[in-house]
């Protein structure tokens, strides 16, 4: 059985987040025709020069987004689809990135998490978290040193980034360099009190 959801921004098909449109279909009536019938073909062109800023995307892709954030839970495949449109919607959409790298990164797809990631590091604003999560994956990826200096990253955006100095320690540590290590384990410490 199909599933469609409706809310205040539109109506979707709950397994896969698609949009769906209600088309009322009503016979066209053309006076020149004795049978009542015509085709008309409209230039859409026009109607798209002339759009302008009554097309708000921004907002379209936070109904997007907040469709992929319900759709987590029970359907990640359309969760992942809806995050795709807020994107496609609003192409430096932070947080959609974060949801989305997350996810993937969850289901084993560390790779296609740091693409992602990388992604939207050319199209975002400087953001630390970004760093961070890219971090996260490539360590998935078995990639100690360009996770560190993604951690690095991430800690010269926000110096207070307690867990990205952790991840560091634990990581030098595992390369074997344990002052740098103690050093991230010290600063760990400190930001948590």
């Amino acid at each position: 059985a199909d599933v469609a959801v409706r809310d205040r921004n539109g109506h979707w098909a709950a397994d896969s987040g698609q949009l769906l449109m209600d088309f009322e279909v009503a016979p066209a009536r053309d006076t020149d025709d004795p049978a009542g019938a015509s085709v008309a073909f409209l230039d859409h062109s026009a109607d798209r020069r002339n759009s302008g800023p009554s097309v708000d995307r921004g907002a379209d892709a936070e109904a997007w987004f907040a469709r992929a954030v319900a759709l987590e839970a029970t359907d990640p495949r359309g969760a992942e689809r809806a995050y795709q449109e807020a994107l496609a919607r609003r192409a430096d959409f932070t947080d959609a990135y974060l949801n989305l790298g997350a996810m993937l990164s969850e289901a084993g797809r560390a790779d296609e998490a740091v693409d992602l990631y990388e992604h939207a590091l050319a199209l975002c604003p400087p953001s630390a978290l970004i760093h961070y999560n890219r971090a996260v994956a490539l360590e998935d990826e078995q990639r100690p040193l360009e996770a560190i200096a993604s951690y690095e990253r991430s800690l010269a955006l926000d110096p207070a980034l307690a867990d990205a100095h952790y991840n560091i320690g634990r990581l030098q540590e595992l390369l074997g360099d344990a002052r740098s290590a103690l050093r991230h384990f010290s600063a760990y410490r400190r930001l948590q009190r």
